[in-house]
Order: C-alpha cells, then sequence, then structure tokens
C-alpha cells in the first residue's frame, strides 16, 4: 500500500507536467491548448480610431491621443471633435472600436 502513496504524491504529478511539456511541442495537440494571444482583441491604431469617431459624428479634429491609463490593461484613444455649430464633443474609443461619450 506504501508504494502507491508514494507513487501518487510524488511521481504522478511529474507524469502529468511531463505530459503538458510534450503536448507544447506537439503540432497534433497545439490545438487543444488555450492560450491567452489567441484570445486577446486586435487592437485598432489611433488613425483608425479617428475614422470611427468621425463616421459616426462628423465635424474636426481638435485633438487626439492614445492612453493607457492605470488599472486599465489595453490602450484606450480620446478624441476631441469639433461639431457644427461651435459644440465640443470629447470620445473614448477603446480597442475594439466603441465609441463612448465622455463628460
Amino acid at each position: 500500500m506504501k508504494h502507491w502513496a508514494i507513487f501518487g504524491v510524488f511521481i504522478a504529478p511529474w507524469l502529468m507536467i511531463l505530459e503538458t511539456t510534450h503536448a507544447d511541442n506537439n503540432p497534433s495537440r497545439q490545438k487543444f491548448l488555450v492560450k491567452s494571444e489567441v484570445n486577446r482583441a486586435p487592437q485598432i491604431s489611433l488613425q483608425q480610431a479617428i475614422n470611427i469617431a468621425l463616421s459616426k459624428h462628423g465635424g474636426r479634429v481638435l485633438s487626439a491621443q492614445s492612453k493607457n491609463d492605470p488599472g486599465q490593461r489595453p490602450r484606450r484613444h480620446h478624441i476631441r471633435l469639433l461639431l457644427d455649430g461651435g459644440r465640443v464633443l470629447n470620445l473614448v474609443v477603446d480597442e475594439r472600436g466603441r465609441v463612448t461619450r465622455t463628460r
């Protein structure tokens, strides 16, 4: 009985580690592994964010900058538009192209 306990505690975890490393290097098993890079959405550039904001609201661009806020991992683009009638619109475009108004 002691031999099975030793096997279960000391040897079995190493066998699972070796199997996982084998799956990393084996192309036929690659599709079963979850990679964090695959799930990450592609980020849009500042120019693409400006084009999205202009297509939704029109006007002229007063300023545009990209920011990585503390606690906010994805990059966000802050855009200020001058609309007809002199009104200024502040927008934030996230990494997926979603537009939200600020203030």
